[in-house]
């Protein structure tokens, strides 16, 4: 965001700063959670490459909507 609006933002009352400040994560939590977002993204990326959700899921003995779960980083999902 450009200098000048940000001060016009602060100007106004508003408060700038991230997801994390916002959320009152603690730095682990943060951490934690972008580890999530890289996996979920990264498996997202290669599984468009090469197969289906569904091609995927046969593989692993899983599901479609599993499949789907974990590509979008539902919290149902572990990272184990």
């Amino acid at each position: 965001m450009e200098p000048a609006k940000i001060k016009r933002l602060e100007d106004k009352g508003w408060k700038l700063g991230s997801a994390s400040e916002f959320l009152e994560l603690s730095p682990e939590k943060s951490i934690l959670i972008d580890i999530k977002l890289g996996l979920s993204l990264n498996l997202k990326e290669r599984r468009q490459r090469l197969m289906t959700q569904a091609e995927l899921a046969e593989k692993i003995n899983s599901s479609q909507p599993r499949i789907a779960k974990a590509e979008n980083g539902d919290d149902l999902v572990s990272i184990e």
